[in-house]
C-alpha cells in the first residue's frame, strides 16, 4: 500500500428527472452545487482543502458552457480558491473524472479532488447547434452514427432480438423499483430542492411495468428495426460526484475510506457500433490488472440500450446475479455527463451492502469508445 494510492471518500448523486419532468427549471449547476456542498458538509472539509474540481458534460453549450466547474465553484462551499475544469468524453465524461484524478493522485500530484458530472437533457437537448467536421460526412455516414442506430446495428450483428432487448428492459425497471422500494438507493441520493418542492427519489422508474406493454411499443430508429423508446435508456436530468483523495490525506482528515480505486482503461471501436465500446476496455483492464469477469462482485455497466448491454453482458462473462444488480440506465435514466460518476457512487455503495471485495463500472461513449474503472472494498 502507499500513502499516494487513490481512494473514494465520498459518493453521492441527486435523483434523477425525466426530460421536461422534475428539474426541467433546474440549471445544471444548481443540481451539481448541493453535491458538493453535501460532501463537504459530510467530510468535514472546506475548500482550502481541495486541490481541484473535475466536473464532466457532454453538451458543453449555452448553460452547460463556459466552463461550467468553474462556475460550479464559485458558486458553492468551494470558493474562489479551488481551480476547476469541464471535461467531456461524451458518456464517460464523468469517469474520465474519476479517472483523470484517480491518477493525478496516485501521480503525487494531488491530494484531493472532487470528480462528477452532471447533464440537463432538458436545458441543453441533444438536438442543438454541434459544427462537426466536413471530412466526418466523407468518411462516415453520419445518420448511423446516431445513438438509436448504433443500438439497431448491435443488435442486427449480434443477433439480439427484440424479445431480448424487451426481457432485459423489464428487468432493469423491476430491480431499480424494488431497489427503490426498499432504500438501497438512499445512501447515495441526495434530495434536491425544486419550486415545485424536494425531489427525493428516481423519477424514471416505471413501478408497475408491463412486459406486454413494452413488447407493443414502435420502434424509433428504423421501421423494421428493435429498439424502441422502453429498451433505450431515458433522457434524463441528474448530476453524481465523488471525492477522491490520497490514502494519506483521508488518514491525517480522519476520513472513511468507501472504497479503493483500481486500474482503469479506455478504448476505442468502430463508431457505427459504439456500444460494444465497454468490451475492449474492460479486456484491457482485466489485462493491466491480471484479472478475469470472475474476479469482479459487482458490475455497473451503463444501460444506454439493452442491445448494447445485453451483448457486453454475454460477451465479457458477467453472470446476471452481479450485473446491474439495482436496474441501470433503462430504468434510472442516462444524463450523459452524470452517468460514468454515478455508476461508480451506485456500484460502491452497493459493495458496501452485499460486502464485495471488488467491483467494476464501465460503459460505451459516443462515436465509439468504452471506459471501465474498478474499485476495492478497503483492506
Amino acid at each position: 500500500m502507499s500513502d499516494t494510492d487513490p481512494v473514494i471518500v465520498q459518493a453521492v448523486r441527486t435523483p434523477f428527472g425525466k426530460e421536461d419532468g422534475a428539474f426541467a427549471d433546474v440549471r445544471p449547476e444548481d443540481l451539481s452545487i448541493p453535491l458538493i456542498d453535501e460532501i463537504l458538509a459530510e467530510t468535514g472539509l472546506s475548500g482550502e482543502d481541495v486541490d481541484d474540481l473535475m466536473w464532466g458534460c457532454a453538451q458543453q453549450r449555452s448553460e452547460q458552457g463556459n466552463n461550467m466547474a468553474r462556475v460550479i465553484a464559485l458558486l458553492s462551499d468551494l470558493g474562489e480558491s479551488v481551480p476547476a475544469t469541464t471535461v467531456n468524453r461524451w458518456c464517460a465524461s464523468s469517469a474520465q473524472t474519476i479517472i483523470s484524478a484517480s491518477d493525478a493522485i496516485r501521480a503525487g500530484q494531488r491530494d484531493c479532488i472532487i470528480a462528477g458530472g452532471v447533464e440537463s437533457m432538458s436545458r441543453v437537448k441533444m438536438d442543438g447547434n454541434n459544427e462537426i467536421h466536413p471530412r466526418m460526412n466523407e468518411d462516415y455516414n453520419l445518420a448511423a452514427l446516431s445513438m438509436g442506430m448504433t443500438a439497431e446495428e448491435v443488435a442486427e450483428r449480434h443477433d439480439v432480438s427484440r424479445e431480448t432487448q424487451d426481457d432485459f428492459a423489464y428487468r432493469s425497471h423491476e430491480r431499480a423499483s424494488e431497489a427503490t422500494e426498499t432504500g438501497r438507493f438512499d445512501d447515495e441520493i441526495v434530495p434536491i430542492e425544486t419550486d415545485d418542492g424536494v425531489v427525493d427519489a428516481d423519477e424514471g422508474i416505471r413501478h408497475d411495468i408491463d412486459r406486454e406493454k413494452l413488447r407493443e411499443l414502435p420502434t424509433v430508429f428504423k421501421a423494421d428495426g428493435t429498439v424502441t423508446p422502453g429498451n433505450a435508456s431515458q433522457i434524463t436530468d441528474g448530476a453524481a460526484a465523488t471525492m477522491v483523495t490520497s490514502r494519506a490525506f483521508a488518514e491525517e482528515h480522519d476520513l472513511d475510506v468507501l472504497a479503493e480505486v483500481g486500474n482503469n482503461a479506455v478504448a476505442g471501436v468502430e463508431p457505427e457500433v459504439m456500444g460494444i465500446g465497454p468490451i475492449p476496455a474492460c479486456r484491457e483492464l482485466f489485462e493491466r490488472s491480471g484479472t478475469t469477469a470472475d474476479d469482479y462482485d459487482l458490475v455497473e455497466l451503463n444501460e444506454a440500450f439493452a442491445s448494447q448491454c445485453y451483448y457486453c453482458q454475454q460477451e465479457l462473462g458477467f453472470d446476471d446475479d452481479i450485473y446491474n444488480v439495482n436496474g441501470g440506465a433503462i430504468a434510472l435514466g442516462h444524463p450523459l455527463g452524470a452517468s460514468g460518476a454515478r455508476l461508480p457512487v451506485t456500484l460502491i455503495h452497493e459493495m458496501h451492502k452485499r460486502d464485495a471485495e471488488r467491483g467494476l463500472a464501465t460503459e460505451c461513449v459516443g462515436f465509439g469508445q468504452g471506459a471501465a474503472i474498478e474499485f476495492s472494498l478497503p483492506n
